[in-house]
């Protein structure tokens, strides 16, 4: 495998099971793939595959931690795969609607800024964000969630407000903004 190798969900199924992550996570990423591949299926230039390989891997640090820090894990675990590394920047930019680079230093991550730059990291952490568990809930249902554990000003729901927005203008457009 080279390092611009993206796995099929078979593969990332595979290397799930190789590291040991608990079943109730791979069920919660193979939940979240169904999400992300139904919004691939309306945004022509997306890049569907890739977008497979980062929501089936998005977790895969839950095999060492539930904490914030599944996030930095989980590249740790993947940099050894040898894939692309547009899969571990999607893995690393999942978390919630995405952390500012003064809210890492405050948590102890690498001091860098989390947020999905690219449609592909958009689309992992949206769909990341509407299952609850293993199951899908509906956008009304996470964003009280959020308002419940940040408040209704937190860059938290402005957030997932504005992803819902970028999606909607890809599906509407058809095509990456």
């Amino acid at each position: 495998m080279t390092d611009t190798h993206i796995p099929s969900k078979n593969q990332c199924l595979e290397i799930l099971k190789r590291h040991n992550t608990p079943p109730q996570i791979i069920q919660h990423c193979l939940c979240v793939t169904k999400i992300a591949e139904g919004f691939c299926q309306r945004i022509s230039d997306i890049d569907t595959q890739l977008v497979i390989a980062g929501s089936m891997l998005h977790d895969i640090g839950r095999s060492v931690t539930h904490s914030i820090f599944h996030a930095v894990k989980g590249v740790a675990i993947l940099e050894n795969e040898g894939l692309n590394p547009r899969i571990l920047s999607i893995v690393l930019k999942h978390i919630g609607t995405g952390i500012t680079e003064e809210e890492a230093n405050e948590l102890g991550l690498p001091s860098q800024d989390y947020f999905p730059q690219t449609a592909e990291e958009l689309i992992v952490s949206f769909s990341d964000n509407l299952v609850c568990g293993m199951q899908r809930c509906t956008f009304e249902e996470t964003l009280g969630r959020f308002i419940e554990k940040f408040g209704s000003e937190s860059h938290v729901v402005k957030g997932f407000y504005k992803q819902r927005e970028l999606i909607e203008k890809m599906i509407s457009h058809g095509k990456k903004i």
